[in-house]
């Protein structure tokens, strides 16, 4: 989507840039003012707002502590205790809003360190099962070496108990071709 802008004849500075003075009502412009064909600058553009319209109306104090506001066509008045009154309520829901989000505040805080506790807990409890199989294999180790080495030694038995009856066969063996040669 492009923008596009208006002619460049038809761009004309607005009011409150430094430099830019609107003149008063009833001024004419000498002729080289302003492009011919268009209205004076003044006229392009509403003047600028530079104070509130509640500003700009005369305002008086009685003797009774009221503030009187006047426009043309109006009269308002307001008294100070309308205004502490409004400044009393808004002080108020300030406060309620403050204490509700400060209640918001301590209840997610509590959820927090409910869950923080929980997350130790489960921490906690981790570091005691990594113990227990750290434990358990070392344990492990200790048994397969221990069962390595009685088998070893059983083997060795083993086979020492069957050479030892080899030799007696063949010392048997011997033995008995003397007899029977003798």
């Amino acid at each position: 989507m492009q923008h596009t802008l208006p002619p460049a004849h038809t761009l004309v500075p607005p009011p409150h840039l430094p430099g830019h003075v609107i003149p008063p009502p009833g001024y004419q412009y000498p002729p080289g003012d302003y492009p011919p064909g268009l209205p004076p600058p003044h006229t392009l553009a509403p003047p600028p707002a530079t104070e509130s319209a509640q500003d700009q109306r005369p305002q008086t104090q009685s003797s009774n502590g009221t503030t009187t506001t006047t426009t043309p066509g109006t009269s308002r008045t307001l008294s100070q205790s309308k205004r502490a009154e409004q400044n009393r309520k808004a002080q108020r829901a300030f406060r309620e809003r403050r204490d509700q989000h400060v209640k918001a505040l301590e209840s997610r805080s509590q959820l927090l360190d409910a869950a923080l506790a929980s997350a130790d807990e489960a921490n906690r409890r981790w570091e005691e099962c990594r113990a227990l199989v750290d434990q358990l294999r070392i344990e492990n180790a200790a048994l397969r070496a221990a069962l390595s080495q009685s088998q070893m030694s059983v083997q060795q038995a083993g086979s020492s108990e069957e050479n030892r009856s080899a030799a007696t066969r063949v010392s048997e063996g011997t033995k008995g071709a003397e007899d029977s040669k003798g």
